[in-house]
């Protein structure tokens, strides 16, 4: 008997129509949800040329007879919704019965289908729309749909697609949206004849985790555990520092399904709350299951964004998960130092320690200051003795006396002015100097974020982050040449990256390379850095791949390869940031290096670094002329 039917105009007319197959990701969406509704065990898709040239996806699901073999091709033609009612309670991912048709019309589209108990299955055939043919086939349980040729009949949408990488990470991002929810199910991707994964089914999410995005993603990742009277809340999320450049890896389902939603975001960014920073996203896997009529799904036409009958309490709930998993951390462990033995604890002996003023991670004077300057004057050590049970301080090993050390203020956040000419001895012929400006004296730092300096034409004011891109960029588009080589690692790092990054790291190993970056494969989903840039700093390294990953593949590339300005672009994003602290040296040391740039007045993203205040501008703002 036929499950699928034709709706009538009075609920087609509800439904948020205008199904648009944007790119090759569109039509692996749709055919995997169908599969996933169809309740298939085992979903195999196969690409070739990005899924241009073939789109093949295999399930064991249901399949469907004769009749509903050739209904499933009519518009509006569905067996998830049969009565106006069974919109506003949606269970299924799919429900608009527009899918099928609008691939079909814009390739050469051909279906193979057989139930469970059949004898024998059908075929159906559609070339740009047109039917073609329909008749009994050989096939196993399920159904097989092989789409070749997308757009071979509309050149101009396929005139805008991306690049094959970028087009191929869109297919494997979307079969991740539609694979986690569903760890029961066995999935596998093949691109040109490749497996790029096979994720057998299992009961438990972590070792699908584990395949998609490696170990060490999921060694960062805290389990969620949730609910309230009408909704729960179970996934994971990841633990304190672990954070994205984007949001792209802040994943989450609702009932199953891949959304995207500002409720949800909200409520995860509440839940973090100052323990992010502005600007970074925690990477999270949340599953969010509800009452299908507390949710409106039937608000995009390709089904992305959906509504929330009471969204301040969701947002609140999801907060209140978050910061729950975030209790349940664990304390850090606390590393002794083994040269400091209990007993000489106990007997007294001084133990007491440095807190030094280090200078900020991103500058390396001694690798970064220019034309052979001395390095930038640091603020002294403290000397800090361990007190008896009296409130005295013990005596010191060598001959009984305390020596203290006067603490600058700016050691605790209090703002120190220098004066670069008597604090520094710096004379106005050494001091930084840019075009237009003459030499600069630094009078101060503005919220910790732009830095004050005078010069010939008034007040000079920079914006550290800015200014701090656009020395990075200049100095990594040099390359590891003779004059800038690349820094050996004393031991490689072993990153371990989603397939995706790997695989987008692998294609741009050569353009990484005249950055000065050295990254060899170790498997599929790991790499190897050996070197990197004299300008970037080792900390963090695994971090900073990462970002440059996410922020170009976010985007996407606009030819096969990376463009190297756009590499050398994203990775500025280990300059120093606002509100970051930077002593005096390191301020004047950023100066030096503005004034060697190229293109000084600009960051790599076309912001300006630097503001002139005019004297004839401050007379005037005063009323003196």
């Amino acid at each position: 008997m036929s499950k699928i039917r034709v709706l009538p105009e009075s609920i087609s007319n509800r439904i948020a129509a205008g199904e648009v197959i944007e790119r090759p990701a569109s039509v692996v969406k749709e055919l995997v949800e169908n599969a996933i509704d169809a309740g298939a065990e085992k979903i195999c898709v196969e690409i070739e040329k990005a899924g241009v040239r073939l789109i093949r996806v295999t399930d064991d699901g249901s399949g469907m007879d004769a009749d509903d073999a050739l209904l499933c091709l009519e518009p509006h033609a569905t067996s998830k919704i049969a009565q106006e009612r069974d919109i506003e309670r949606i269970v299924t991912l799919g429900f608009r019965g527009e899918a099928l048709p609008s691939i079909a019309s814009v390739s050469r589209f051909s279906l193979k289908t057989r139930q469970r108990n059949a004898l024998e299955g059908n075929e159906v055939i559609v070339q740009g729309g047109k039917f073609i043919k329909a008749a009994p086939a050989g096939c196993a349980p399920g159904t097989e749909i092989t789409v070749k040729d997308l757009f071979f009949n509309t050149p101009a949408r396929k005139k805008f697609l991306k690049t094959e990488s970028t087009e191929e990470k869109h297919i494997e991002e979307m079969l991740y949206m539609l694979a986690l929810p569903y760890p029961q199910i066995t999935f596998e991707l093949f691109i040109d004849g490749k497996c790029i994964f096979s994720s057998p089914a299992h009961d438990n999410l972590l070792p699908r985790l584990k395949t998609f995005f490696g170990k060490a993603f999921v060694d960062g990742m805290l389990p969620v555990g949730y609910s309230s009277e009408d909704v729960k809340i179970t996934g994971f999320i990841a633990m304190h520092g672990l954070n994205r450049n984007s949001r792209r890896e802040q994943r989450t389902f609702v009932n199953g399904r891949g959304v995207e939603s500002v409720t949800l975001y909200q409520g995860i960014r509440e839940g973090y709350g100052s323990v992010v920073e502005k600007g970074r996203f925690p990477p999270v896997v949340l599953f969010i299951a509800l009452d299908p009529g507390l949710v409106d799904v039937n608000v995009h036409p390709a089904k992305r964004e959906v509504r929330f009958r009471n969204e301040r309490k969701l947002a609140f709930d999801i907060a209140e998960a978050v910061r729950t998993a975030l209790r349940l951390t664990p304390a850090p462990s606390i590393t002794v130092d083994p040269s400091i033995s209990l007993k000489s604890m106990l007997d007294g002996a001084d133990v007491s320690y440095e807190i030094k003023q280090t200078e900020h991670p991103a500058f390396d004077f001694q690798q970064q200051d220019f034309e052979g300057n001395p390095p930038p004057k640091t603020f002294p050590s403290i000397r800090v003795p361990r007190m008896n049970p009296s409130g005295e301080p013990y005596s010191a090993r060598n001959d009984g006396t305390i020596i203290e050390t006067p603490v600058s203020p700016a050691l605790f956040g209090e703002q120190e002015i220098p004066d670069h000419v008597s604090a520094s001895g710096e004379q106005p012929s050494s001091m930084p100097e840019l075009p237009g400006s003459g030499p600069l004296k630094i009078i101060g730092i503005l919220d910790n974020t732009y830095i004050l300096a005078s010069g010939a034409t008034g007040l000079i004011i920079i914006d550290q982050h800015a200014a701090h891109e656009r020395v990075m960029f200049e100095r990594l588009l040099k390359g590891a040449s003779p004059d800038n080589p690349a820094q050996k690692l004393l031991l490689p790092i072993n990153l371990e990256l989603s397939r995706a990054e790997a695989s987008f790291v692998h294609k741009n190993a050569e353009t990484f390379k005249l950055l000065g970056f050295e990254i060899d494969p170790l498997s599929s989903n790991t790499v190897m850095i050996s070197a990197i840039p004299t300008s970037i700093r080792q900390e963090n390294i695994g971090g900073l791949i990462h970002d440059i990953v996410s922020d170009l593949t976010e985007n996407g590339a606009s030819s096969p390869k990376a463009d190297l300005e756009a590499l050398a672009r994203s990775a500025c994003v280990a300059a120093v940031k606002s509100h970051d602290h930077l002593t005096s040296g390191e301020a004047l040391s950023l100066l030096r290096q503005m004034a060697r740039c190229e293109l000084p007045f600009s960051c790599p993203h076309g912001r300006p670094t630097i503001i002139n205040i005019s004297i004839r501008e401050l007379e005037k703002r005063f009323g003196r002329k």
